[in-house]
């Protein structure tokens, strides 16, 4: 997702860094204690602030390329006992992020679906954006290639005869998501390819046209 340096793109930055990733890094914190693991509390996770979830790194690169992240959430498989087992604790606590970002989808389409005509153009244009950024992130979340959460929700729920090629498959995931988002001339990347159709897709579902 490149973020064009305009005014549209800073309002685009904004929601990504102080929206977008921090309540995704909050439901996986957030589902995680539900769960029974008091580690995000411990680490400070637990919190809507998103100067608690900034990753100085990663909001840096996002300004300047196509690509961004925020902190990850850890927490402890073994401690999600109020899970109904070891792997769907994993899958529930991942799942979490992705699920976040469609339901900030959702919340902002409302107005957009009920009331378009009579919102300004500046504030269509934001929700616009929170839209979009918040399907293309759950998506882009669930890809399943290390360190993304598709990488264990599909480690959740594939046969465990399929573990060890998975696993091996895994050690070139950061490679892959590289070629994935290296833009590919006129044509975009791969991975623009890929999600940019059902973002769309879903985007018009949400808006109603």
């Amino acid at each position: 997702m490149l973020i064009p340096f305009s005014l549209e793109g800073l309002i685009a930055y904004c929601v990504i860094v102080l929206l977008a990733f921090p309540l995704h890094e909050f439901a996986h914190a957030w589902s995680a204690v539900r769960l029974g693991d008091s580690t995000p509390i411990r680490d400070g996770r637990l919190t809507l602030d998103p100067r608690a979830h900034i990753d100085p790194i990663g909001a840096l690169i996002l300004a300047v390329g196509s690509f961004g992240w925020a902190k990850p959430v850890q927490f402890v498989p073994n401690n999600l006992r109020k899970a109904p087992s070891y792997k769907a604790g994993i899958v529930l606590v991942s799942l979490a992020g992705p699920a976040m970002n469609i339901l900030l989808a959702i919340l902002a389409a409302i107005p957009l679906r009920i009331a378009a005509l009579s919102l300004s153009l500046q504030i269509a244009n934001i929700l616009n954006t929170i839209v979009i950024i918040n399907l293309f992130l759950a998506l882009f979340n669930m890809i399943p290639l290390a360190p993304l959460d598709g990488s264990k929700v599909l480690w959740g729920v594939m046969p465990d005869a399929w573990m060890r090629t998975y696993e091996q498959i895994q050690q070139y995931s950061l490679f892959i998501l590289i070629l994935l988002i290296i833009p590919l001339g006129s044509s975009g990347s791969i991975l623009g390819q890929v999600i940019n159709p059902p973002v769309i897709a879903l985007y018009r579902l949400l808006i109603g046209f």
